[in-house]
């Protein structure tokens, strides 16, 4: 019985990443700054082509192009490519037999760091039509995108945190992982694998150029290079199926799961910031000091009862390594955002990834103040408020949240062609 309440415990923690997240749509992480001809453009003749630029640079073989007229007929197209030497700018001939009236654009890309996004605009040649009928291509719906890369990448992250300092808890004379929390590992991991799953095909369904799917099969290394956020979810389903190998040595487990962790660093914004090894490297310790600290947290909660009766060597370690995990996952954080964006174009955008960011900073400023005041009591009488650490672990659940949900957005960027209308998507002004 108590085995099975502390699974409940981990459990719920675990999903309280997919139910606070709601059903709220996730945007592209490269958006375009502008075209010729503009959204909305009469010209007086046929452009003979189309061009858009966007924010971030673009995989060649990972774009497309639909062309419709008034009626929302499809128009065949020669298949688009990227302006030699700027590969963040997309042309695509135009067919010359237009005949006057309004057409519709339909632009899908991926960007650098693996991302898709579909953009639309309209233009028209020598007048625009009375009755425009909207293309019959829908976007895809990517909130289960986004609910099954927070149930995947949040166990990850919550899970190989809980083992490392489980297996390093075992020198101190406290319960494996095993003993703490049962079939417990076999349901976490599992779940991890199945979300794995249908987050490959969710993010291949959102694909409208290529089937990735398709290209596994045929072992495209080529192609499947392309997107980050593909290698990233083969990356982490192969290291869970080597996790699954009995009877291996305890170090075996661990490096995996530092593997396992540091993999999820590969499939946010990564690629598309320069210097792009500084980016990685940056993320790749945030996401291990996050995974590190929170798991802590709930390791700590586990074993509260062992730890109140004594065991100062495990005291010791525990607080330095949380201290350390905190400073680090601060540092780099910070670190990210100024490598990343201009601070100052933060406070003045209203876009999802500054609120975001803004949820990270007060929960992490939380979690600091109950961890001060929790060590100040257990370093004076040995005891260990538990509401005061389950609401730590709440606040730290909100940040690697707003911290995944952060990677899916737009973020701020300075943008020269303020005048185009889809600049607005990119950052707001006052």
């Amino acid at each position: 019985m108590h085995s099975m309440k502390r699974l409940w415990t981990v459990l719920s923690l675990a999903f309280f990443l997919v139910l606070a997240i709601g059903t709220n749509s996730a945007y592209a992480h490269a958006g375009m700054m502008g075209s010729t001809p503009k959204d909305g453009e009469v010209l007086q003749a046929n452009p003979g082509q189309i061009s858009m630029r966007f924010t971030e640079t673009l995989e060649p073989d990972l774009v497309t192009v639909r062309l419709f007229d008034w009626d929302g007929k499809e128009i065949q197209m020669q298949r688009p490519t990227l302006q030699p030497g700027d590969a963040s700018q997309v042309n695509a001939q135009l067919p010359a037999d237009l005949a006057e009236g309004t057409y519709s654009v339909i632009v899908a890309v991926v960007s650098e760091d693996g991302h898709p996004v579909e953009e639309r605009l309209t233009f028209s040649i020598g007048q625009k039509s009375a009755v425009v009928v909207p293309p019959g291509a829908k976007q895809t719906d990517t909130n289960y995108l986004i609910v099954y890369r927070y149930l995947a990448q949040g166990i990850i992250l919550l899970g190989g945190g809980l083992y490392l300092i489980a297996d390093r808890g075992q020198r101190y004379g406290l319960p494996t992982l095993r003993a703490l929390i049962g079939i417990g590992r076999q349901i976490g991991w599992a779940l991890a694998l199945v979300g794995l799953v249908f987050l490959w095909f969710l993010y291949d369904e959102s694909l409208t150029a290529v089937s990735l799917t398709q290209a596994l099969w045929q072992f495209d290394s080529h192609l499947l290079a392309q997107s980050p956020f593909a290698v990233m979810l083969i990356v982490s389903f192969l290291l869970l199926l080597l996790l699954a190998i009995p009877n291996m040595v305890s170090g075996w487990y661990a490096g995996i799961w530092v593997l396992l962790i540091g993999a999820q660093a590969f499939g946010g914004h990564a690629w598309g910031i320069a210097p792009v090894w500084l980016s990685i490297v940056l993320r790749l310790l945030h996401v291990l000091t996050v995974a590190l600290w929170l798991g802590a947290l709930v390791y700590l909660l586990l074993v509260a009862k062992e730890t109140e009766r004594g065991n100062a060597p495990f005291k010791v370690f525990f607080l330095r390594l949380v201290a350390a995990a905190a400073v680090l996952a601060v540092v780099t954080g910070v670190l990210m955002l100024i490598v990343q964006t201009d601070v100052a174009l933060i406070w003045q955008s209203s876009l999802a990834w500054s609120y975001l960011l803004y949820a990270k900073i007060v929960s992490v400023c939380i979690m600091l103040a109950l961890a001060y005041r929790q060590t100040k009591r257990w370093r004076a009488n040995g005891s260990l408020r538990m509401k005061w650490l389950r609401w730590e672990i709440i606040f730290g659940i909100v940040a690697v949240l707003a911290g995944l949900w952060m990677s899916q957005t737009n973020y701020p960027t300075d943008m020269n062609d303020t005048t185009n209308t889809q600049a607005a998507k990119q950052t707001a002004t006052n």
